[in-house]
Order: structure tokens, then C-alpha cells, then sequence
């Protein structure tokens, strides 16, 4: 998905020095239909290390840096 492919790239340098264990977290109401819809179908979206997917019980998004 083209949304959650540019938010990766443009908040590469903050998501890519989480540490172990750390998460970037948002409020899923900053986000469009579109980017919220595919993580709550499909949980999860993996691109360049950095993995974004939905907290729903905190109606949250969250982002990992995987390669730590």
C-alpha cells in the first residue's frame, strides 16, 4: 500500500533508531480510512525493516524497527 510505504520512508530515520523493545505510537485518527482499513485487515504491514500495525484494543497504530 502506497500510504504506509510513504509513511515509512518519510519517518525512516526516527523509526530505524528504535531501540529493542521500543514502539512509536499513534492515534489511529490521525490516519485515512485507507492506510487504517488495511491494518485492521491485515494487522500488520512490513516494509524496509520497519513493521506498523494495529493496537486495536488502544485504538492505536504502532511502529517497530525489526532489525534491531
Amino acid at each position: 500500500m502506497k500510504s504506509l510505504k510513504c509513511f515509512i520512508d518519510e519517518n525512516f530515520n526516527e523509526f530505524i533508531n528504535l531501540g529493542n523493545s521500543e514502539v512509536c505510537e499513534f492515534d489511529v485518527n490521525k490516519f485515512d480510512d485507507d492506510f487504517v482499513g488495511y491494518l485492521f485487515k491485515n494487522y500488520r504491514y512490513d516494509y524496509n525493516g520497519i513493521c506498523v500495525y494495529l493496537v486495536k484494543e488502544k485504538n492505536e497504530i504502532w511502529v517497530e524497527n525489526m532489525l534491531v
